[in-house]
């Protein structure tokens, strides 16, 4: 159950690999309140979970809803990266869950599209300073 997690301070942009099985809830619990204390949880933030190398352990409908409630509404909006059918349907549970939040991915170009969608309206709109 590796976790690889980089941060992007520019962009302000969570990246989590994960790989093998599928975390634990315990370990999710553990690595998320090490991201809350580290700084890298925020409003401000979008995080891109790259679950293409997941191999065993996806989590059903019942751990899925405890996971999302597990990790909180912060970042606001996540990506998740997949490669098989399986993850591709287990993707699209955790988006019925939170349909505001999480969108299951394909492509990596098209996730972060997703996620900096917003970002790029607000910083149009933002009003010049002279």
């Amino acid at each position: 159950m590796p976790i690889d997690v980089r941060f992007d301070e520019d962009r302000e942009l969570l990246h989590i690999t994960l790989s093998g099985a599928w975390p634990t809830l315990p370990e999710i619990v553990a690595e998320r309140s090490r991201l809350i204390l580290s700084g890298y949880i925020r409003p401000t933030v979008v995080e891109l979970i790259d679950a293409r190398n997941v191999s065993r352990g996806l989590p059903n409908p019942s751990q899925m809803k405890t996971i999302l409630h597990a990790i909180g509404n912060l970042p606001s909006k996540r990506a998740v990266l997949v490669s098989s059918n399986i993850q591709y349907a287990a993707g699209k549970l955790a988006e019925t869950l939170d349909p505001h939040g999480v969108r299951v991915f394909r492509e990596e170009s098209v996730a972060l599209d997703w996620l900096f969608h917003n970002a790029s309206e607000k910083m149009l709109k933002k009003p010049l300073s002279s």
